[in-house]
């Protein structure tokens, strides 16, 4: 879980494709290239501390100072200067992770009070800076508030707040992306235009069916990683609400409004009218 939780945001590029010139290839292109990069960086560094800590001895030290192996092994090879400079990195790599979390919500609510689907208030942006600062506001407020019930409740921000939140996000992401993989098909079943089979069909199947496994996996030893099998009940069943709320929402949005409805499908799917069939 936590080596897919490595990975998510390389998603993220489709929310700025209305600032790219040309989004059909830019956005595709920057996607591989994120995944690509972290890959080859998680490699080396995977690499540089099985080497660093020895191959039969590394799963031990591991075990043994999970949070402060790669410290230790850069300490006793490059030094101690070495070592605060890896901790200031890291530090300002989280900074820099909560930072785009926080950008891609604000874009999320946005967009949605745009289409007409949340308060038109979240759409209003700063008369000077011209940056949606309404939304950045409630998303801030949104995560100020468990954050002070944690604190109010003395938990562990690292094995309470992060192992919880970041396992939710997680599955939830997940289950969006196996989702996504179906649409991926159902989509391109009603769209015009000479589309290959890999990319509409066999590409789209197999991740969902690797996805699939994936969530299995991820359901089975949810309560090795939240601690308790109350907590994963609830935490789980918390992600699986949120995924039947929304599809409700969505549901009643094109009964009752459905040229809301017809905004937000617009909004998201960034596809030429031409591609679509009619009806």
């Amino acid at each position: 879980m936590f080596a897919l939780f490595g990975f998510i945001g390389f998603e993220a590029t489709a929310v700025f494709r209305n600032e790219a010139k040309d989004p059909d290839a830019t956005v595709p292109r920057a996607t591989y290239v994120a995944i690509l990069l972290i890959g080859v960086f998680y490699s080396l560094t995977v690499w540089a501390i099985v080497v660093g800590a020895g191959v039969d001895a590394v799963v031990g030290a591991a075990q043994a100072d999970p949070e402060g192996l790669v410290l230790t092994l850069t300490r006793g090879y490059v030094g101690a200067v070495w070592a605060d400079t890896v901790q200031r990195l890291l530090i300002t790599s989280q900074f820099a992770c909560v930072l785009a979390f926080h950008n891609v919500v604000t874009r999320y609510q946005f967009a949605l009070s745009r289409a007409g689907a949340l308060p038109a208030s979240l759409g209003a942006v700063h008369s000077r800076h011209r940056a949606p600062s309404a939304s950045s506001a409630v998303a801030s407020a949104v995560a100020f508030v468990p954050t002070l019930v944690v604190a109010a409740l003395g938990l562990d921000p690292i094995a309470d707040l992060y192992a919880w939140f970041s396992g939710a996000a997680t599955l939830g992401i997940v289950l969006l992306m196996a989702a996504t993989s179906l649409a991926v098909i159902g989509f391109f079943r009603r769209a015009y235009g000479r589309w290959s089979l890999w990319r509409t069909v066999v590409a789209p199947g197999v991740a969902f069916l690797g996805l699939a496994c994936v969530v299995c996996m991820m359901v089975v030893n949810f309560p090795l990683l939240v601690g308790t099998v109350t907590g994963a009940w609830v935490i789980g069943g918390l992600v699986a609400l949120s995924a039947v709320a929304g599809a409700v929402q969505a549901l009643v949005l094109r009964a009752r409004r459905p040229a809301v409805y017809e905004r937000l499908q617009a909004t998201s799917s960034h596809v030429p009218a031409r591609w679509i069939t009619v009806g």
